[in-house]
Parts: structure tokens; C-alpha cells; sequence
């Protein structure tokens, strides 16, 4: 079993997909910001579907078009939450319904993101194990224990298309699946991006030593936009005010109507123009609860507003997928590449305009993140600019 074609739900999904592939063929990766109507079936790149927040009679909806026009022997891996956030469940029966079974795995065991005795479990989370089998009700489902992996290619091979999970807890587990994967008929597999990794290594072999490139360089100055409420992100910010007490903090406003935008966009590009790191962030959600699309949009329209007319200088940081691909919607991108050699929680892309964008999920990174990725900001003497650039932007 080969594939030559992944789907994610979100956009750091696709992100963390295509860093996977390009390191097993230390060739860069296409990312396309589709949508199912918009037929993603081009193979050798990744397609952002952006599924995640939709109910599941939606995404049984949309999807099913565009598994209806997959090739006969387009095998597809669909990249999921390791933490199994999002409709699961419609994915895999739309996977079902092109005649092909689905072989599922969101282990991510390097965060304890592990699957025993048919059931998920994610440290931390606010929930108990998933119990995978309720999950899938109403599924032709089957569970592998670890010690009986070796029946993956005649369940496969028998039978109506079914989907078929596993019990997994290491790396080496991984690998072993993948093994047998590539033993079974064409299939569909769907997980995290560790199985993917397994997957690809076991088809390529990796890049040789020689032509793997070396890692990029640090980020001389970043705009960061942070729209995900998971406490990492806050750390990561804290971390890097300490680092450099410069740091500018701006929050965008609840509205993308009225001159609440451009007067928060005048802040960031000020701060900007005095060469120190900026952040952008939503107004604080309500206790418990996620950003609003309202508020996200006035981000992205905040963000644009900043980075329109200015030149690829900046980077930009995104955390969190579904705020990567509202503000990506609104500058009017719809692909990115990778950055051959970038490893780690962030994945390191090229925009059209040669931006660099680094984007990760928004419950990735330790604390120290933003510091890896970034040199230190000039000290408050540094010389200032004369005079903002002509646009008023940077």
C-alpha cells in the first residue's frame, strides 16, 4: 500500500503533514488551502480541507464529492488530531464509502498520546480515555491488539471495506503498522503525523545524509498571531517578554467593522517599524470558550491590514490551524511550501510572496519556543527608523 495524496481537517494539520513527507524525501512539499468543492485529488502535495469545525452532517456533505472523484488507485491519508478533536467519524465513512478500508492510528507517543486496550489517551486533556469504539458506532470497526498486527493484511483483504484501529504505545509500534499497511491491498489510512511518518519511511527510505539540507536560520524579527486558546501559547508569549522586555502586545478587536482595525494595525506596524517582535492577539473568549468567528475575522482583517503593501521582510507567526487559515482566506493565499531541512513543533513555510510563515498546532511547543525560532530584539538604544515606510505599513 502506497498513497500519494494527503488531507488534513486544518491548516497546522497540513502544515505538520507536509514537515512529516518532506523529511522522508528531503524534497519540499506542496500545501494547497482548498476545500472539497474545489477537487483535491492532485497528488504529491497536501490539502488543507478545513473540516475541523464543522458538524458532521456538514462535512459528510462536503466530503463526499470530493471522495466520489478520488482515482480508482488514489490511496489517500487523512491527517487527524492526535488528540481526536474534530468529526472523525465522517471522515472515515466517506473514506468507507469509495469501497476502500480505512486504517486508522492518532497515536503521537513522543506526547503521550497513546492508544491501549481500545482506548486513547491524551495527558492533560480535560477529558477521560476515548474509547474508540463508541467513537465509531455504527461502523464496520475492528480493534487490533498489539500482538496480533500481523492479521492487518487478510482483514484488509476481506470482507467489506471497514475501518480497523490499533493499540499503540511507542514508535516501534508505529512502524510495525505501517509495515503491515504496506503488506495489505490499496487502502485509505487516516491518523497523526508520527503514522505518516512511519508510512513514508517505510515507502522512501528517507533522505540520504548528504542531500539533507541544514535547518533554517533564526527569524530576525516576527510578527506572531495567536488565536488559540491553549495555555501554550500564552507561556510561549511570556517567555519571549522575558527575553525581550520590547516585545509589543496588541489585541485586535472584536469587530472587523468601524476603525477599530486600522487603529490596531497603525499599533503593530509602529511596532514593527521600530524592529521588535510584535504580537497580535484576540480579545480574551468568554471562560471555557473558543474565540468566535466574528472575532477571528476581525484578526485576520487586523493582520491584513498590517501586512498589505509591505514587503516579505517580517515573518509571521501563526498558532493554532483555524487561525492560520482565516488570516491566510484573507491575504488571498491558497498554497504554501515547505522549507526543506526545518524540523520540530513548528513547521517552517514559504508564502507566494516569499514571506516565511511558521505555523503549529496550537497545543504544540514548550515554553521556550518562540525563543528557538527567534534572535534576540535590538536593545531599547537601538537607531530607530526616521520615518515609517511610505505605506504606513511594514
Amino acid at each position: 500500500m502506497t498513497f500519494s495524496l494527503v488531507w488534513a481537517d486544518d491548516l497546522s494539520g497540513a502544515a505538520e503533514a507536509a514537515q512529516t513527507w518532506q523529511q522522508s524525501t528531503g524534497s519540499s512539499v506542496p500545501i494547497r488551502l482548498g476545500t472539497p468543492d474545489e477537487a483535491p485529488v492532485a497528488t504529491a502535495a497536501v490539502w488543507d480541507l478545513d473540516l475541523r469545525h464543522y458538524a458532521e452532517a456538514e462535512v459528510r456533505t462536503r466530503l463526499a464529492p470530493a471522495a466520489a472523484r478520488l482515482g480508482r488507485e488514489t490511496s489517500v491519508f487523512f491527517k487527524v488530531d492526535s488528540q481526536l478533536r474534530g468529526p472523525v467519524r465522517a471522515y472515515v465513512q466517506e473514506l468507507l464509502a469509495t469501497g476502500r478500508s480505512v486504517v486508522l492510528s492518532a497515536a503521537n507517543p513522543a506526547l503521550g498520546r497513546i492508544t491501549t486496550a481500545g482506548n486513547h489517551h491524551v495527558p492533560g486533556a480535560a477529558v477521560s480515555p476515548i474509547a474508540l469504539h463508541p467513537l465509531f458506532d455504527g461502523l464496520r470497526h475492528q480493534h487490533l491488539a498489539r500482538s496480533v498486527y500481523h492479521r492487518l493484511p487478510d482483514l484488509l483483504t476481506e470482507g467489506p471495506p471497514a475501518l480497523i484501529t490499533a493499540d499503540v504505545s511507542s514508535e516501534a509500534d508505529l512502524a510495525e503498522l505501517a509495515e503491515q499497511c504496506r503488506h495489505g491491498p490499496p487502502t485509505h489510512v487516516a491518523g497523526s503525523a508520527p503514522f505518516l511518518g512511519a508510512l513514508t519511511r517505510d515507502a522512501t527510505g528517507g533522505p540520504s545524509a548528504d542531500s539533507a539540507p541544514g535547518p533554517p536560520g533564526l527569524v530576525p524579527q516576527l510578527l506572531a498571531v495567536i488565536g488559540s486558546t491553549d495555555p501554550a501559547g500564552a507561556a510561549q508569549v511570556e517567555a519571549l517578554r522575558s527575553r525581550d522586555p520590547q516585545t509589543t502586545v496588541v489585541t485586535a478587536p472584536v469587530s472587523a467593522s468601524g476603525p477599530a482595525v486600522a487603529e490596531a494595525a497603525q499599533l503593530v506596524t509602529r511596532a514593527l517599524a521600530r524592529g521588535v517582535h510584535t504580537v497580535l492577539l484576540p480579545p480574551a473568549p468568554e471562560p471555557g470558550s473558543y474565540h468566535s468567528e466574528q472575532t477571528m475575522a476581525a484578526l485576520a482583517a487586523t493582520c491584513h491590514a498590517v501586512l498589505a503593501g509591505g514587503g516579505p521582510a517580517v515573518a509571521l507567526y501563526l498558532s493554532g490551524g483555524h487561525t492560520a487559515r482565516r488570516l491566510l482566506d484573507r491575504l488571498g493565499w491558497t498554497s504554501l511550501r515547505t522549507v526543506p531541512g526545518a524540523r520540530g513543533a513548528v513547521t517552517h513555510l514559504l508564502a507566494p510572496d516569499g514571506r516565511t510563515i511558521l505555523t503549529k498546532p496550537g497545543s504544540y511547543g514548550a515554553a521556550g519556543t518562540l525563543l528557538d525560532l527567534t534572535t534576540p530584539a535590538p536593545p531599547d538604544d537601538a537607531p530607530i527608523p526616521d520615518k515609517e515606510p511610505s505605506s504606513g505599513r511594514t
